[in-house]
């Protein structure tokens, strides 16, 4: 026992006098060179744990000699790192992701790098989707990102709105996977139609202002581009549930083949929400659904199908029924009021703002990896959507804007019912007691398209410091609107008063119309777009410039059913010539600072607007 108890002291003596050494390093991303945010890195013998910082370096101490570090992140497949710290005291660490075919993916669709690309740029990584969205709506996500304000809107499921800079989402660019999804005709974003995406998202890049950007898509106030996950490289499966207040609730799967033997892989996710939503009458259902299938033909070719969309149905809070804060104070459920929420005469539930829509989107990807330098990644995408909302509609003015549930701030009192419920009993009575039919009657105002594209992107390095992305971005919508009467409310027939000077006929002003009757609107909208778009980086040391120029020829045409006969119905086709060309550079001071600065000037093509439409000169 004497000769053991000195032995003791000693050996612990020996492990505390270990010699300790600082190691530096840096954790990127294998395809794109970006660097990644909270990663974890772990010396399991002595259990010391860093995470990498906001530019992907960490500096942790181990002790001397041959050690290993075990690297870790969401999304990424985890890497054992051999290093001898008596060798090299710093290391470059590099992470593949976990999903077969994202590096390309990410290469040809990126819109920016972190401390190289001379933008204002936040990302938003798999983590953070992981641990912060929960059951939060897809865009308020980007609520933490500098220069975006989101807001609920309304307060219905899937009525959220972005700025970006103080821009709205006609004036951003909004990408999936680097194609465009903003709407052809107006410019924006339905969010709604995106909903069940953040089931899917793998992270999000937000470039703020002009910036570069690899489509002929022009965008002023910034870019939002959403990058799915791929294929899972792992076989295996999960599923998942969560509830949340006021109903909440969420089921969801995935699955996967991993690589098989023949180089195929399949991957799918579904999901169904529901809810009785936070504001009064804001009952919700959704389903959301991804596929994947790859298959790596050979050490050159990939092909990559995917299928995603989100069939959903909610009740909304109309933008129209906005009240003055000394009016929301005065209702029973204050800011969870909703002025057209109420009940007929018999007390089933009714409401004239309703909304439902599915616009799936399918893509078909091929890589091409033509030597060691260049690459060549072609898209062909469809988007097939189909839905609509409610619309309310009057014999006259006076009775269409009784639909609203507000007028300036303050509730609309002409169909209110003691307890501050929308009364649609009140409107069955007017209807019934009408001798020239409905005074007002409810539509469903159907917007359905049909949208066919393809974006082909070169990639090259010329040298050892110039990067080259060239391409062509072509794309074909059309857009069906039209507006059916689905419920006459107690009358027996309605007579639509809506002008339409520019037809020879006047049967219509005496037409008695029923449910599954055209009313308001009956037209096709055509849009044509072919873009070109080429940039070059320099990249050298600490410095990154870069040059971009786009053009694109944007034609638009229309066929009228509605307020023309068919012989005058097709318009003339207009076309538009726009262009954008930006350049920039960036230099890092050290590892923590850089600064930058762009400049840009851009010209596009007016929108398609449909509030517009009867007003356009025909042929």
């Amino acid at each position: 026992m004497k000769r053991f108890i000195p032995l003791f002291f000693m050996a612990l003596l020996t492990l505390q006098l270990t010699a300790q050494t600082t190691l530096k390093g840096t954790v990127i991303d294998a395809s794109t060179n970006e660097v990644l945010v909270g990663v974890s890195i772990l010396h399991k013998p002595s259990g010391v744990g860093i995470t990498s910082s906001l530019d992907g370096n960490f500096t942790i101490k181990i002790p001397e000699g041959n050690q290993t570090l075990t690297v870790s992140y969401v999304g990424y497949t985890t890497k054992v790192v051999p290093v001898n710290i008596s060798e090299k005291k710093e290391v470059v660490i590099s992470l593949e992701p976990e999903t077969i075919g994202l590096n390309d993916l990410t290469v040809t669709s990126s819109i920016a790098i972190r401390r190289k690309t001379p933008v204002a740029l936040s990302v938003i990584e798999p983590i953070d989707i992981q641990e912060k969205l929960g059951t939060k709506e897809f865009p308020e996500i980007l609520r933490s990102t500098p220069g975006v304000y989101a807001t609920k809107q309304g307060g219905g499921f899937g009525d959220s709105r972005i700025n970006l800079r103080g821009f709205e989402s006609a004036n951003i660019a909004v990408m999936i996977n680097g194609v465009p999804v903003n709407d052809m005709e107006w410019g924006g974003v339905y969010w709604s139609n995106w909903a069940g995406l953040s089931d899917v998202t793998r992270s999000m890049q937000v470039q703020r202002g002009l910036g570069a950007s690899k489509v002929a898509a022009p965008s002023l106030g910034g870019s939002i581009n959403i990058l799915t996950k791929s294929t899972d490289a792992k076989k295996g499966g999960a599923v998942s549930y969560g509830i949340g207040n006021d109903g909440y609730e969420k089921i969801g799967f995935s699955v996967s083949t991993g690589l098989t033997e023949n180089n195929w892989a399949i991957t799918l996710l579904g999901a169904k929400t529901t809810g009785n939503g936070y504001i009064q009458g804001t009952e919700f259902e959704s389903y959301s659904y991804f596929v994947n299938i790859s298959k790596r033909i050979n050490d050159e070719h990939q092909l990559s199908f995917t299928a995603f969309g989100a069939p959903q149905w909610h009740n909304q809070r109309s933008s129209y029924d906005g009240l003055t804060i000394e009016e929301w104070q005065k209702q029973p459920l204050k800011y969870k009021y909703n002025a057209t929420y109420g009940f007929d005469m018999n007390g089933q539930r009714k409401t004239s703002a309703y909304n439902y829509y599915h616009k799936p989107q399918i893509s078909l990807n091929h890589f091409w990896t033509i030597d060691d330098r260049s690459s060549l990644s072609t898209v062909l995408y469809a988007s097939i959507g189909n839905g609509g909302g409610y619309s309310g509609q009057g014999f006259d003015s006076s009775d269409k804007s009784n639909w609203y549930g507000s007028s300036s701030g303050i509730p609309n009192d002409v169909f209110r019912s003691e307890d501050g419920t929308f009364d649609y009993g009140a409107i069955y009575e007017l209807n019934q007691a009408s001798e020239t039919g409905s005074k007002m009657v409810m539509s469903s105002s159907i917007n359905k398209h049909f949208w066919y594209g393809a974006l082909s992107s070169y990639s090259t390095k010329i040298g050892k410091n110039i990067d080259f992305y060239g391409g062509l971005d072509l794309r074909y919508y059309k857009g069906v609107h039209t507006n059916v009467i689905t419920d006459l409310y107690g009358g027996d027939y309605f007579i639509d008063k809506t002008s339409r000077p520019n037809l020879t006929s006047t049967a219509w002003k005496t037409k008695k119309l029923g449910v599954g009757d055209i009313v308001y609107r009956d037209y096709d909208g055509y849009v044509g777009n072919e873009g070109l778009f080429a940039q070059a980086e320099y990249n050298k040391d600490n410095l990154s410039t870069f040059l971009s120029f786009s053009g694109s020829n944007t034609s638009y045409w229309r066929y009228d059913r509605f307020y023309y006969d068919s012989s005058n119905a097709l318009s003339e086709t207009i076309s538009f010539l726009g262009y954008s060309a930006k350049g920039g550079a960036n230099y890092n001071l050290d590892e923590h600072s850089n600064v930058f600065a762009n400049i840009g000037v851009i010209s596009r093509a007016p929108f398609f607007l449909r509030r517009c439409f009867p007003f356009v000169n025909n042929k």
